[in-house]
């Protein structure tokens, strides 16, 4: 990990430091190759903090050891008849998979400040595996939407427990995503082009576990789906 991390911190340096020499390096050269040197700064220079983003996600999927939690939370208990105080059991084993994660990170032989970047990092990859398994939920009632709303309340309060930034804004696409089994029948068209953050899949999958359990007429399931699939 330590090795990896520093090859995007040296990338990152490099990229400071011709950012720093970009009006020298139009000085030094005739006016025919100034375009030069933007093609150069605009195909390879400028693209270097998304290559380090990209390098320090990686790690923190790759450190962070949840790949096999949609299905789990696909197939926890939704289909309860009454609402107790009991949260699912993925929910204490998401936590346990973090406290790991945080420890690989102290002693990981990195900075502070990658620390806390890579631990935000974790938090979304949590988040993403949570709307992933929610979308593949096949059946609910709505006292297994309310406990869906208890995991995740659950969920922020032991993650709040572990690091010290503020966790509930990186797990706000989670809650937008529950709280979308409560639209109309008639905006989740609109729902679902005003949220790209979600793949199709899963608001295909949202719109089948709604058309479920509110028995919506199937030509209107397979319409809606269709308007879903057929948007760019």
């Amino acid at each position: 990990m330590s090795e990896r991390c520093a090859a995007a911190e040296t990338v990152s340096l490099v990229a400071r430091v011709l950012n720093r020499s970009r009006a020298h390096l139009h000085s030094v050269l005739s006016q025919n190759n100034t375009s030069v040197v933007e093609e150069f700064f605009g195909t390879l220079v400028d693209t270097v903090p998304d290559l380090a983003e990209h390098i320090h996600r990686t790690s923190a999927r790759m450190l962070l050891h949840i790949n096999g939690y949609p299905d789990k939370i696909a197939n926890a208990k939704w289909e309860v008849k009454e609402l107790g105080t009991d949260h699912n059991g993925y929910v204490d084993l998401l936590l346990g998979e973090f406290k790991h994660y945080k420890t690989r990170l102290d002693h990981g032989g990195i900075s502070k400040e990658l620390q806390h970047l890579l631990l935000d990092y974790g938090i979304e990859s949590i988040a993403e595996v949570l709307v992933e398994g929610l979308s593949r939920v096949k059946r609910c009632t709505d006292e297994g939407r309310a406990l869906m709303s208890l995991d995740l309340q659950v969920l922020i309060n032991g993650l709040q427990h572990i690091v010290s930034s503020n966790v509930k804004p990186r797990l706000q696409i989670v809650e937008t995503f529950v709280k979308a089994y409560y639209l109309p029948e008639t905006e989740y068209v609109h729902w679902a082009r005003s949220h790209p953050e979600y793949s199709k899949s899963q608001v295909v999958g949202l719109v089948n576990l709604v058309a479920t359990m509110k028995g919506w007429k199937r030509k209107t399931r397979l319409e809606t789906i269709e308007k879903i699939e057929a948007a760019s």
